[in-house]
């Protein structure tokens, strides 16, 4: 089960919840970007005096709308967001901050600090959240993300069903593990195409995919690597995965060992008979 995997939206969800409290309404005082490609700055206007006025997501990005411009975050493979209150010193030792990227200084001496192992991930400010946005699907935990939409966007669609899921296009916040996982709890094979699937299939995706992403969320993400929550604590989702990581063993429901193929460029798990190709 040792393998790199991006942040996913429960992960994501994780974090937002826990830099919300912390973060609303704090005065920025100025960006450092220590890794220069991390810091994507697309706005003429400074963020110094600044304020959050909000800590939102959308599937796999963390935006934080200021006083007249935008922050947005994507942690990619191995990137992580602490905060650091003005009497803590040593966080980046006791979090085990050892690839510091980025920090926004805010004006009371407390930090954000963006830890990233690999240099993927980007901090983009920007005038207007649509510049980095607008080719983003809706969220896939969102109230205006409805089954009716979802098969709507998958009739017609000559790709695989694992493609479609994790392109971030049509629905935002999947990716291996989740799709994966949503998969599985469907009874879907993962190399499908997406317009074979009967709406009442797609009605059961659509369910799938929420009650994943939402035990995700309330088991606080899924540590396979990299990842940690705001505070450095690993996540406890990866004790409930029923196809993710575990090739060879047997299907929890049905005793058939679990198989990897590829599909969508990335290592797949699931079921033979759970999920046949039809």
């Amino acid at each position: 089960m040792q393998e790199n995997s991006m942040p996913e939206l429960p992960e994501v969800e994780t974090v937002i919840r826990e830099l919300r409290p912390v973060l609303l309404g704090r005065q920025i005082e100025r960006i450092e970007a220590l890794w220069p490609k991390t810091y994507v700055n697309r706005s003429k206007q400074s963020v110094k005096g600044q304020h959050i006025r909000a800590v939102q997501r959308q599937g796999k990005y963390l935006i934080f709308p200021l006083d007249k411009t935008v922050l947005i975050i994507h942690l990619r493979m191995t990137g992580r967001l602490a905060f650091a209150a003005a009497d803590r010193t040593d966080l980046e030792e006791t979090q085990n901050l050892n690839h510091l990227r980025l920090v926004v200084h805010f004006a009371d001496g407390s930090r954000l600090l963006f830890n990233d192992t690999r240099k993927f991930g980007r901090v983009y400010h920007v005038d207007e959240a649509k510049e980095i946005l607008q080719n983003v699907g809706k969220d896939a935990l969102s109230e205006d993300w409805t089954p009716e939409l979802f098969f709507k966007l998958l009739s017609g669609r000559k790709t695989g069903i694992k493609a479609f899921l994790m392109s971030q296009k049509y629905i935002s916040g999947l990716g291996n593990i989740y799709t994966d996982e949503s998969l599985f709890r469907a009874g879907i094979h993962p190399l499908r195409l997406s317009s074979s699937l009967s709406r009442k299939e797609a009605k059961r995706l659509f369910d799938a995919i929420r009650f994943i992403l939402s035990q995700g969320v309330k088991n606080m993400g899924s540590t396979i690597s990299d990842y940690r929550d705001a505070y450095g604590n690993p996540g406890k989702n990866q004790y409930y995965f029923k196809v993710y990581g575990r090739e060879g063993q047997p299907c929890l429901t049905c005793g058939t060992p679990i198989e990897k193929i590829k599909a969508a460029g990335r290592s797949t798990r699931f079921c033979p008979k759970c999920q046949p190709l039809r």
